[in-house]
């Protein structure tokens, strides 16, 4: 993780980087209220990350001289964009590709608890990160500056973030899947295999069933295909 110089200074962005929205008497829908105000949620969200953790660290004993990765999606896996949702729905509209880059650019998601430990794990036993995801490429800086604030800091933290080229970029990842080992390889890390995948969507995964081990976040089915077998709270 990227040192910061002044102690104040670190205990102030860790502050913003975690503070939850208040909640309000607003009715919102029952998975956004859950991701945003229920404790249910971060330890939900932590409980996968803690069981990829020890899949890694299993692995990683077991083949000490394999190089391996996992692959994460960005949104609801490692950013929490929960802000967002309750915005659009305090003005009782939905996703729209303009609002969504204006909220980009804001560079103010929070971390999906849980999530920096897992890293900073994958990281120590020699493992490499890369993250996959659907925000457009005109949306690569401000998400690379939000983790930044965050304190994932591409080189130390991850290797490779992969967005999806618009208008003409297909959503389904298997393309950019594939790129993953190329690119580490390029960067000097050869035969490189990916052993895991997290994501919170069912796409978030390759289409293909393969040696890998998928791990799902659950976000309330706020949107997309949501990858939990019963969304939101009360499973």
């Amino acid at each position: 993780m990227r040192a910061l110089l002044l102690p104040s200074l670190m205990l102030a962005l860790a502050a913003c980087a975690t503070t939850e929205p208040a909640a309000d008497d607003f009715a919102y829908s029952a998975g956004t209220a859950w991701v945003a105000f229920d404790d249910g949620w971060d330890a939900e969200a932590e409980a996968v990350f803690a069981d990829a953790t020890s899949f890694v660290q299993a692995f990683a004993e077991a083949n000490p001289d394999a190089g391996w990765a996992v692959v994460l999606d960005l949104d609801e896996t490692v950013m929490n964009n929960v802000e967002y949702q309750l915005r659009r729905e305090r003005l009782g509209l939905g996703y729209t590709p303009e609002s969504w880059y204006e909220w980009t650019q804001e560079e103010s998601a929070t971390l999906v608890p849980g999530v920096e430990a897992f890293l900073e794990t994958v990281n120590t036993l020699g493992g490499h990160v890369a993250f996959v995801t659907n925000r457009s490429d005109s949306e690569q800086l401000a998400t690379e500056n939000n983790l930044a604030d965050l304190g994932l800091v591409r080189g130390d933290d991850f290797q490779v973030l992969m967005t999806r080229a618009r208008p003409n970029g297909v959503s389904a990842k298997d393309e950019r899947y594939a790129l993953v080992s190329p690119l580490l390889a390029a960067q000097g890390y050869p035969d490189v295999e990916i052993i895991a995948y997290l994501g919170d969507n069912v796409g978030d995964k390759p289409e293909t069933e393969g040696e890998w081990t998928f791990f799902c976040i659950d976000q309330g089915a706020m949107y997309g295909d949501p990858c939990a077998a019963v969304p939101g709270p009360g499973q």
